[in-house]
C-alpha cells in the first residue's frame, strides 16, 4: 500500500494504520464474528461451579481491552448472537469478590489464589488459558489475566501455533480454558456452536455445554422459516445461553478497508466473510468524467 501497488487492503488490526505513510480513508466492515473464552468443565472442578463462571465475566473489563487493544474499533458482545446483541455488560470487580466470598471461595493473600475444600481436596481457582500465537489474542489473554487477579484467579497462559490449535487441541478438548472466534455466517445457525451432539470433534461447541432446552430451540429454529417467530427462538436461545455462562463473552473487532482517497463508492456494513468486502466492488471507481445529455 505504501509503495502504491494496491489500492486498499482489509485490516483487523488497527496498530497497522500507524505504518502507513501518506494520508488514506478507512471503511468499516462487520463481521458476524466474535470471540470469547470457552471454559471446559470436564476439565477443572471449579469450572463447573455457576459462581465461578459468574465471577469470571464480571471481572472481565471488555471496555477496557476494546480501547487497548483495538484502539475502540470493536463491539463488546454478551452472547453468541452479533445482531441484536446490545453488547450488555455487567463489570464489576466488587461484585465478583462478593459473590466468591459469599459462596465460600476464600482468598489465600500470600498465594493470591481463592481456593475451596471439597471434602479432603482443596480446589484452587489457578486455570490454564489456551491461547492462539495471534497477537491481539495474546494481548487479550494479558488483559484477563491482570483483570482476573484481582478477584484472586491465577491464570496461566499456554499461547499455541493455529495449526496445533485446530489439529490437537480442539480435536482432543485438550484445554481449561481456550480463547477462540466463532464465525456465525448470514443464517446464525448456532447448531455447531452450541447443541450438545457437537460437542466433540468435528462439533464446535468448544464449551462442551449441554442444555435439553436449548437443543430443542436450535432444532426448532432450524426448521422455523417464519422470519418473526424465528428471530423470537433466537433471542430464547441467547437469553438461555447467557443465563448458563458456559463461556466469557468478549467482542466483535470491526474490520477496517484502508484505501487511497482516490477511491470513491466503498461502503461499509455487515458482511458474512472478508471477501464480502467486494460485493458491491462494481460501483466503486477513482476518476468522474463530465458527460454531454
Amino acid at each position: 500500500f505504501n509503495s502504491g501497488s494496491i489500492d486498499g487492503f482489509l485490516s483487523a488490526n488497527q496498530k497497522n494504520l500507524s505504518k502507513i505513510n501518506f494520508s488514506y480513508q478507512t471503511t468499516v466492515f462487520r463481521m458476524l464474528k466474535y470471540y470469547a473464552v470457552f471454559l471446559n468443565p470436564h476439565s477443572h472442578l471449579a469450572l463447573k461451579d455457576k459462581n465461578i463462571r459468574l465471577a469470571l465475566n464480571l471481572a472481565t473489563d471488555k471496555r477496557k481491552i476494546i480501547e487497548k487493544i483495538f484502539n475502540g474499533q470493536a463491539t463488546a458482545v454478551s452472547g453468541p448472537l452479533i445482531l441484536g446483541d446490545d453488547g450488555k455488560e455487567d463489570f464489576s470487580t466488587e461484585k465478583a469478590n462478593k459473590n466468591l466470598d459469599e459462596t465460600g471461595w476464600s482468598w489465600n493473600k500470600e498465594e493470591n489464589i481463592r481456593g475451596k475444600e471439597e471434602g479432603k481436596e482443596l480446589i484452587k481457582l489457578e486455570f490454564i488459558l489456551t491461547v492462539p500465537e495471534i497477537d491481539f489474542l495474546i494481548e487479550t489473554a494479558n488483559a484477563l489475566r491482570q483483570d482476573w487477579a484481582k478477584i484472586g484467579v491465577k491464570l496461566n497462559l499456554s499461547v499455541v501455533s493455529s495449526a496445533q490449535i485446530n489439529e490437537e487441541i480442539i480435536k482432543s478438548r485438550n484445554y481449561q480454558m481456550i480463547l477462540f472466534g466463532n464465525i456465525l455466517g448470514k443464517s446464525q445457525d448456532l447448531f455447531s456452536f452450541w447443541h450438545s451432539s457437537e460437542r466433540f470433534y468435528p462439533g464446535l461447541n468448544l464449551a462442551l455445554y449441554e442444555n435439553k432446552t436449548t437443543d430443542k430451540l436450535i432444532e426448532a429454529i432450524r426448521q422455523d422459516f417464519n422470519d418473526e417467530k424465528r428471530q423470537a427462538k433466537l433471542n430464547s436461545l441467547q437469553s438461555l445461553i447467557i443465563m448458563d455462562l458456559p463461556v466469557v463473552f468478549l467482542y466483535s473487532p470491526d474490520y477496517l478497508y484502508v484505501s487511497d482517497k482516490n477511491l470513491f463508492g466503498v461502503e461499509g456494513g455487515l458482511i458474512a466473510s472478508v471477501s464480502d468486502r467486494f460485493k458491491d466492488v462494481e460501483k466503486w471507481y477513482i476518476k468522474t468524467v463530465r458527460i454531454f445529455k
